[in-house]
């Protein structure tokens, strides 16, 4: 009888050892929370084309002209008036405000920064690397945090090796657009040709960046 007790009793023992590490093995292993990746977003080459024209009666800094650079992005010749105060500058967007407000309200959670690739080709039609005239540049994006109308961090663009291309990013602090784009404006007016100049600026999609996601709403334009 005390033997047969013993044995129920190491068998119960086993049992309960077998359960427990069973249950152990069961038990979730805690796992930090994923950190999203930082996002980037741009503007393809076709949305760059649909950016807003300005009026052709508007005074002051205006986009010219504009080319379509075969797998890159787009040519923009940018018109500065006759030397007058501060650096002329320009927000050529889409907007609401805008005849062409086609990236209005697209939804942009998730994106920390809108980036676009600026390289600049000729001012006045000259290109060499010891012209003093810069460029302040930017990826313009808006709202802002603040409620104004457009938000973008300034770069500086010139004819030296280290400046001639840059890739500007502003931070995205709005969940739809409002207005996106590019700014760009004289950074020394008083290096520049006082009688106006024309500056040919490329403007690309940011490396390693993702479209705005607009769903088709280019689809069918010319």
């Amino acid at each position: 009888m005390r033997n047969s007790f013993l044995f129920i009793f190491v068998c119960a023992l086993l049992l309960c050892q077998g359960s427990c590490q069973d249950s152990s093995k069961n038990q979730p292993v805690y796992q930090p929370p994923e950190i999203p990746a930082s996002r980037i977003l741009t503007l393809s080459q076709q949305q760059l084309v649909y950016l807003d024209w300005h009026s052709p009666h508007r005074r002051g800094t205006q986009v010219e002209g504009k080319r379509v650079v075969a797998g890159s992005g787009v040519e923009f010749d940018i018109y500065f008036p006759p030397h007058i105060l501060g650096g002329s500058p320009l927000n050529f967007v889409s907007s609401g405000e805008g005849a062409r407000g086609l990236l209005t309200g697209a939804d942009i959670r998730g994106y920390e920064a809108f980036a676009l690739k600026f390289t600049l080709l000729s001012i006045n039609g000259k290109s060499q690397g010891d012209m003093k005239a810069k460029l302040a540049v930017g990826a313009v994006i808006g709202p802002n945090a603040t409620g104004q109308l457009s938000s973008y961090e300034p770069f500086t663009l010139g004819m030296g090796d280290e400046e001639k291309s840059v890739t500007a990013k502003t931070p995205v602090r709005t969940h739809k657009i409002y207005q996106i784009g590019f700014h760009v404006e004289k950074l020394n007016p008083q290096e520049w040709n006082p009688a106006g100049s024309i500056v040919t600026v490329l403007v690309e999609p940011a490396e390693e960046a993702g479209p705005v996601p607009v769903n088709n709403i280019l689809e069918g334009l010319n």
